[in-house]
């Protein structure tokens, strides 16, 4: 049996009742509950919220559904703040600690904090694994859940920072992206939510921001169901054997008529200056159901 993936997950939940949102909470929920990794820590980012909210939401996931010891490491509040934070020092500690390519970095918000690690402390790059972040799309994708919708999502992990994305997409570590197109595959209903509720007393924490989330999605988009995006950058990293995908290369696209893109294209079709990635555009049915069970397991397991 491999041993359990050594993991550092960066994330900018906001979960709160009143729909804000839910799937860093959930990909929180699920990756604690997965065997196949060791979260060896948690940092906080501005994304979904204001960097208070987000430091508060993940220390409260947390000491859900973490080890009891386990302190959240305070990360940036803005695209431009100093590079050296709790975050950025607790991250380049983490990969120092680790073999070679012994820790993967889970990125669930903007890159700011892993870009000031590197840009700090390159040589912690050969300890890297790999990045797996929640970002990128092909070239004319457009996130919009029906022809009728009228404004897209926007690709809000890159949107909120470029430059720290660039920064990243420079280095050489082995970046996999967990992107709109896998997750947008993914369907979390009330049949779903209903699980949060009787799982176990941790994930009541979830079971109400989950709801009202689920509202919100019934009232703007009339839809059923939410995506719970974050979830596929955790299945990502325990390897769920359902998710599929190719080898690309990424770059930034720059234009005066539209904001910068984070672009994915297969070998051929990208610019000479673009970066080896892997992309993760396929889900098989059943990865919904896996992620309840993980985060059941833990919330239960959380009680004893």
């Amino acid at each position: 049996m491999r041993p359990p993936t050594r993991v550092w997950i960066d994330t900018d939940p906001t979960v709160l009742p009143g729909g804000l949102e839910v799937d860093d909470g959930l990909a929180l929920a699920q990756a604690f509950g997965s065997p196949e990794l060791h979260v060896v820590g948690v940092s906080s980012v501005f994304g979904n919220g204001d960097i208070d909210t987000c430091h508060a939401s993940a220390t409260a996931m947390v000491a859900a559904f973490g080890p009891a010891a386990m302190a959240v490491a305070r990360g940036a509040g803005r695209p431009d703040d100093a590079p050296d934070t709790a975050a950025s020092r607790a991250i380049i500690a983490a990969a120092r600690a680790a073999p070679p390519a012994g820790l993967t970095l889970l990125v669930l918000g903007p890159i700011t904090n892993i870009a000031a690690a590197l840009s700090s402390a390159p040589d912690i790059a050969p300890h890297i694994a790999q990045i797996i972040w929640v970002a990128g799309r092909v070239p004319g994708e457009v996130f919009r859940l029906s022809a009728d919708q009228e404004s897209a999502f926007p690709d809000l992990n890159f949107e909120k920072d470029p430059r720290s994305a660039a920064t990243v997409l420079a280095t050489e570590v082995p970046l996999l992206l967990a992107p709109w197109a896998g997750s947008s595959q993914l369907r979390f209903t009330a049949a779903d939510v209903a699980q949060l509720g009787i799982a176990g007393a941790a994930s009541m924490c979830l079971h109400k921001p989950a709801s009202d989330w689920l509202a919100l999605w019934a009232r703007l988009w009339r839809v059923d169901f939410f995506m719970p995006f974050d979830t596929l950058a955790v299945g990502c990293a325990y390897r769920w054997p359902g998710l599929g995908g190719f080898f690309g290369r990424a770059w930034i696209a720059q234009s005066d008529a539209l904001a910068p893109q984070l672009l994915v294209a297969d070998t051929a079709q990208a610019p000479d200056h673009a970066r080896p990635v892997w992309f993760c555009n396929q889900v098989a049915p059943g990865f919904v159901q896996d992620v309840t069970g993980r985060i059941a397991r833990r919330s239960i397991a959380s009680m004893a």
